[in-house]
């Protein structure tokens, strides 16, 4: 009895799908589900290297409890997309941030070089400054932790999927590139998976083999629309 209320109470609060969403985030890499990637018609597959035993080396992502369940969803998704690039590597976890946290609690998250996912609207102080003027997400921070701040209201119909795994490209260490997902500007054509050119500069970042690793590469059979060709 005592254990069916307390599964009502999690049901209730709408925290059991992010409890069951975290547990999947933290299987190793290769156990990544074809939900994980980029969907068949999207024309992308990616690579399937042999997994490693993981290095150990984990990166603990705080989740903002502002985020609901789908967006929860698809944080997670990103985060099992770069677990399976880093083939055991490197290994995303995520835990929920607690609520209201004071600064000390945020001072050991950063001491412990975790990462705080927040959302924040356009009022937010982030906003205002540098490249936050324009962004849909900002990354703020180094090998010490730091920010990872979704501007919501500026997100819109995009896809968050393809938003964090770019900022989670920043977390590891990724710059930016000329085109694909590390791409300056947001296209969704260029969100939906994580490209080689995105894996090789974590692996420089984070001096990893690129060979070991995994990237989306387009289908044998894709076509790109005609309005996307050059």
């Amino acid at each position: 009895m005592r254990l069916a209320r307390l599964i009502a109470v999690l049901l209730a609060s709408g925290l059991a799908l992010l409890m069951a969403a975290i547990l999947i985030s933290t299987f190793p890499a290769n156990a990544a589900t074809e939900r994980d990637r980029a969907p068949p018609d999207y024309g992308y597959q990616y690579t399937d290297h042999p997994s490693r035993v993981s290095t150990g080396r984990v990166v603990t992502l705080y989740v903002d409890r502002d985020f609901n369940d789908y967006e929860r969803q698809r944080i997670v998704s990103a985060m099992r997309q770069w677990n399976y690039v880093l083939n055991g590597f490197v290994r995303f976890t995520a835990k929920l941030l607690p609520d209201d946290p004071s600064s000390q609690e945020i001072a050991q998250i950063r001491r412990s070089g975790g990462w705080i996912v927040a959302k924040v609207d356009s009022s937010h102080p982030i906003t205002r400054q540098g490249e936050g003027r324009q962004a849909l997400a900002v990354t703020v921070g180094g090998s010490g932790g730091g920010f990872v701040y979704v501007i919501g209201d500026r997100i819109g119909g995009r896809d968050l999927t393809g938003v964090v795994m770019h900022e989670f490209g920043h977390v590891l260490g990724a710059g930016h590139d000329g085109h694909g997902l590390m791409a300056p500007v947001y296209n969704a054509n260029n969100g939906r998976c994580i490209d080689r050119d995105a894996a090789a500069l974590v692996a420089n970042a984070q001096r990893l083999p690129l060979s070991q690793m995994n990237w989306c590469e387009p289908s044998r059979d894709y076509r790109p629309p005609m309005a996307a060709r050059r």
